[in-house]
């Protein structure tokens, strides 16, 4: 029985439908969006019966396995190493319980550990950082992968159902809070899947969609690469985050809130300057300035596709 005040939420992930208990409350004004690493991921499985069978069992079993304080529904994706099996970086299996490291800086737990790549260290704990078994600094192609997470995310009968085509979804406006407590407003001209609203005000507050950033770069991997250093010294420069800030467990805490519209720019910020610590900026930032863009010669109005030129 469904007590008062919850809500099933209902994930799509492989073809296999999972459902978990989320409150009422967290529910209304936030939208859900699988992130990016775990897109990626699960592409990359292609059409592999044998990994594509793991992968779904895994999803399927997310509502046994989600820890009982965390409610938002990203913490209900599968545990990665029970779809893509054993794996390690710089001579550590990844997927291990690293409770005591949550709330340590990243730089600090990393220098502890050299050589162990920063999602593989913490998937346990944000199963949204997937390791796929190769680090940003060996990635060719910056752009396939970007193109592949949005292919899936418009595929995906959740994230977009009843998907109506490119630029052909309904007028809407995304908003979040600025620095002084001001609202931003976005205006998204053809928001085609649900999944849009949550990434365009992230990426946005991030400065990383297409006509913020230069896309041009994205096919050559080490002007990327370069083009992600300077962004994300301009994020901490920005916003002088504190050593309190730049832990995983600040991660996952905002997890729950920051997507909804009194998400703040600062916090948004910062939930992508954690990836840039843990070594895959470049890839989210490559997501972000593909999805989706800043219409030439506009402020606040958003395009997608061709549209963006």
């Amino acid at each position: 029985m469904i007590g008062h005040g919850m809500l099933f939420v209902v994930m799509l992930v492989g073809g296999v439908v999972a459902t978990e208990l989320e409150p009422e409350d967290s529910c209304r004004d936030a939208t859900v969006s699988p992130p990016v690493s775990l897109l990626q991921t699960r592409a990359s499985l292609g059409h592999d019966s044998w990994k594509l069978k793991r992968f779904s069992l895994a999803v399927a079993r997310t509502v046994v396995q989600q820890r009982p304080n965390d409610t938002n529904s990203a913490f209900g994706l599968p545990k990665p190493s029970e779809y893509l099996g054993y794996r390690e970086s710089g001579g550590m299996e990844c997927g291990l319980n690293h409770t005591a490291d949550l709330y340590k800086p990243i730089p600090q737990v990393l220098a502890e550990h050299p050589g162990v790549d920063g999602y593989c260290y913490f998937e346990f704990h944000a199963p949204w950082m997937a390791y796929s078994g190769f680090s940003q600094r060996d990635n060719t192609d910056f752009l396939s992968g970007a193109e592949s997470a949005r292919v899936y995310m418009r595929s995906n009968e959740i994230m977009c159902p009843n998907d109506p085509g490119m630029n052909k979804g309904p007028a809407r406006e995304i908003k979040y809070l600025g620095d002084n407590g001001s609202t931003i407003t976005l205006f998204d001209r053809h928001m085609d899947c649900v999944h849009i609203g949550a990434d365009v005000k992230y990426c946005h507050a991030l400065g990383w969609l297409g006509n913020q950033v230069d896309t041009a770069l994205m096919t050559d991997p080490d002007a990327w690469r370069s083009l992600n250093e300077r962004e994300c010294e301009r994020l901490n420069e920005t916003y002088k985050f504190t050593e309190k800030e730049i832990t995983v467990g600040k991660h996952i805490d905002d997890q729950e809130w920051i997507f909804a519209d009194y998400g703040r720019a600062r916090n948004l910020a910062l939930h992508g300057y954690h990836k840039c610590l843990l070594g895959h900026g470049a890839e989210e930032m490559a997501y972000c300035a593909h999805l989706s863009c800043l219409l030439p010669g506009t402020s606040n109005q958003i395009g997608h596709g061709d549209v963006c030129g």
